[in-house]
């Protein structure tokens, strides 16, 4: 052997010993990259892209977004970071074989959030997606966690913001519904449903500023009956069609924001036709039932769940080649949320042949 090839692999073997004995840190800013992060194939260090790498990029959106400024203490600690408007994503991958301790520093607008967690195993395998605890930034600043990676894997965490798509939302049914075509008597009824939704939006608002949890989750539930009552009115009759899609949407973003208070902790995790969910109750709340449904398969209900208990329960799914989503309704004193969780296959979908 060479005295580079050797030098070569000396340097690797220092450099990961050095990963697996000290933290790496990783940093980002809300600052725009100077140059867009390689292709995801690249990025997990294969030279060729596969059938599950461009599966995990799709995911991920991967060079969809805006690329934002990021640096690593190590450089086998890969990281790129993607935000779009509503929206942000981390993406980390360990290239060495060594266990890696990471400490995440970043920066995020003030406002409520979901986060999603992706571990990948190596070639980019979907091991687990979870639904983390709810974040509450109440003021635009840094926030700062944990992660440890096995060697030649990644992880993706994904922090969408649900509070300012309410009242963006909100908004929009409010034009649909002075913009629809029914009559006086109809929009009456809606517009006062409207004010009373509005009402209970303002002290939601204020609760989340003190950081009143049960409060905030019983005023988000109050707005998920009126949205439900303006959709039931508004879908008997022609005209306010734009006003029933926008009130199925706001309560897709109620719904949310209702997970993000409630901090359940949710983990999806797909073996071939075998689906495994874990349910946390990371928040304060006592839930009274828990209800998990996925296609096709029968629904489980629990009840009384304490904070930090957990839960879990396995579907047995059709195939192993289509995404399936979870749905979790979760009933509480005062308040109900229902939360959606879209798995990831662990075998790409086979391609149909074309028919002459």
């Amino acid at each position: 052997m060479s005295r580079w090839a050797i030098s070569v692999l000396t340097s690797l073997l220092l450099a990961s010993l050095a990963l697996a004995q000290d933290e790496v840190v990783v940093t980002w800013s809300l600052q725009p990259a100077v140059s867009s992060p390689p292709p995801f194939y690249q990025f997990i260090g294969d030279e060729t892209s596969s059938e599950m790498s461009d599966l995990v990029a799709r995911w991920l959106q991967w060079d969809e977004g805006e690329s934002l400024r990021t640096e690593s203490s190590h450089e086998m600690l890969r990281v790129a970071v993607w935000r779009w408007p509503r929206a942000w994503t981390l993406v980390l991958w360990n290239g060495a074989p060594q266990k890696a301790k990471v400490t995440i520093r970043g920066e995020l607008p003030a406002g409520v959030y979901t986060v999603e967690r992706l571990r990948l195993g190596p070639g980019a395998m979907p091991l687990a997606l979870e639904r983390r605890n709810g974040l509450q930034q109440r003021a635009a600043g840094g926030i700062q966690r944990t992660e440890w990676l096995d060697g030649h894997s990644g992880l993706a965490l994904r922090f969408v913001e649900r509070g300012q798509v309410v009242g963006e939302t909100l908004s929009a049914l409010r034009q649909s519904i002075w913009r629809s075509e029914v009559s006086r008597g109809v929009l009456s009824r809606l517009a006062a449903l409207l004010r009373e939704a509005g009402s209970h939006w303002y002290q939601v608002r204020a609760s989340l500023r003190r950081g009143d949890q049960r409060m905030s989750a019983r005023g988000v539930h109050r707005m998920l009956f009126l949205v439900s009552g303006m959709r039931a009115a508004s879908s008997k009759y022609p005209g306010a069609e734009q006003v029933t899609a926008q009130a199925e949407q706001l309560l897709d973003a109620l719904s949310e924001l209702s997970s993000a208070v409630l901090s359940p902790v949710i983990c999806v995790q797909q073996q071939g036709r075998s689906l495994r969910v874990q349910v946390v109750n990371a928040g304060g709340q006592v839930w009274r039932a828990l209800r998990l449904t996925a296609p096709q398969s029968d629904a489980v209900v629990l009840a009384n769940m304490k904070p930090m208990e957990r839960a879990e329960t396995t579907f047995t799914l059709p195939t192993e080649e289509e995404e399936v989503t979870i749905v979790a309704s979760i009933l509480f004193n005062g308040g109900y949320s229902r939360l959606k969780m879209t798995s990831l296959p662990t075998k790409p979908a086979a391609q149909k042949e074309e028919q002459p």
